[in-house]
């Protein structure tokens, strides 16, 4: 039998600590992550995310505004 001090934890019994909003997917303690408006966001979806949110500011160079 093993004995599992505390100092010393098992990581991949570790629970998580938050989810991501947009893909579901579990963030543990140490792990990048994201949190914007509320929502909480791994690594892999907060940069297309902001992308789309931002998609309304993009413009081409060269255009002319009127």
């Amino acid at each position: 039998m093993r004995t599992v001090h505390k100092r010393h934890r098992d990581v991949q019994r570790a629970y998580p600590a938050a989810e991501c909003a947009l893909c579901g997917g579990a963030i543990y303690r140490g792990e990048v992550c994201w949190r914007l408006w509320g929502r909480v966001l791994c690594g892999e979806c907060a940069g297309p995310w902001l992308l789309h949110e931002f998609s309304s500011f993009r413009v081409r160079l060269g255009e002319v505004g009127k």
